[in-house]
């Protein structure tokens, strides 16, 4: 099958389909994955058909909206039915990137998306807002915070000095007092300790707790995620379970997932104990020191505004929350 042909790809030429992700062939997950490497906009984890597959095992009905010229695949579009006929985004309150994967030379329409798939509307809040095919569907923006590090740590090390801002300095200046109150710190980008993990699910879910948001991480499939996350692991996708302990205790950890290019900032908490040290932040400067060696390039530090991500981020990238809906007037942001 080829990605697409030299012209621009009419939407009339274009057919829909909806398929379950664990039916797809491997020929259909390879130009999936093709479209994802091919183009920056998908750099994410979220649009990688790993982390389809990873929901696939811990919840029913993971599907991708297949666009297809011929017998090629041209695009997909992963989703979930809430009901007979609407969606929401895989792993709805987790994802933090959506959209259509699809090549810069096809020529689509949401609704005949929708239609085609059997949708009558699609609800998202972390859509890349670049796809220009669904803008009168959106009601909100918004923006998620991305550290660039193709140049390597040091090269951003310089960029923060040069723009002003003190929070490298800052980390280092509590590194050096925890280091010298309690003890040596290490830092591991991953691990794979399901006794520790079960340690970050239970204080995540008791801040969410104090925060009103209750129950979070008490769902089964919930889980399954996260712990089906820690050990899943290819080339194009996998879980990172990272660990900063301060005397050899655990003071902060964070489980979150990768592509090829970029590490995801998805779940973290930090030992209460520690808390005077900023045990987080250093725990973020220690990825961002060693993940270039890893071959990956940005941090994306996820969409909710926090001052930490202020000051850390080299660029922001912009999301869009709404519904598109077939058969009704659009709300226009």
């Amino acid at each position: 099958m080829a990605l697409h042909t030299p012209q621009t790809l009419e939407d009339s030429l274009i057919s829909f389909s909806s398929v379950a992700v664990d039916d797809l062939s491997r020929t259909e997950l390879a130009i999936w994955q093709g479209l994802v490497d091919s183009n920056p906009q998908f750099t994410s984890p979220f649009f990688t058909p790993g982390y389809c597959k990873l929901l696939s095992r811990c919840v029913p009905g993971v599907l991708a909206g297949l666009m297809t010229r011929g017998r090629s695949v041209v695009g997909v579009f992963p989703h979930e039915k809430m009901s007979a006929s609407s969606g929401r985004p895989v792993g709805s309150v987790f994802c933090d990137y959506q959209g259509v994967i699809v090549g810069p030379d096809v020529s689509w329409k949401a609704e005949r998306l929708l239609e085609g798939i059997g949708l009558s509307s699609w609800h998202f809040d972390h859509l890349i807002a670049c796809q220009k095919e669904w803008t009168k569907y959106h009601r909100t923006l918004d923006v998620s915070w991305v550290v660039n590090l193709r140049s390597g740590y040091e090269e951003y090390e310089t960029l923060m000095s040069q723009s002003g801002r003190g929070q490298l300095v800052d980390v280092a200046r509590k590194r050096r007092m925890a280091e010298r109150e309690v003890g040596p710190i290490t830092f591991e980008p991953h691990v794979v300790d399901h006794n520790l993990l079960d340690d970050l699910l239970t204080l995540k879910s008791a801040q969410w707790a104090r925060s009103g948001w209750k129950g979070r991480y008490r769902q089964t499939w919930e889980r399954n995620l996260m712990h089906r996350l820690l050990e899943w692991c290819e080339p194009s996708f996998a879980g990172m379970f990272s660990v900063l302990r301060i005397g050899g205790t655990p003071a902060a950890m964070h489980i979150g997932m990768r592509s090829r290019r970029t590490l995801h900032y998805w779940t973290t908490g930090y030992n209460p104990e520690f808390k005077r040290y900023s045990p987080g932040l250093v725990m973020i400067d220690c990825m961002l020191r060693r993940i270039p060696a890893l071959g990956l390039t940005r941090l994306d530090l996820g969409k909710e505004e926090f001052e930490y991500k202020r000051r850390f981020h080299t660029h922001t990238v912009l999301l869009a929350e709404g519904v598109a809906t077939l058969g009704a007037a659009p709300r226009i942001a």
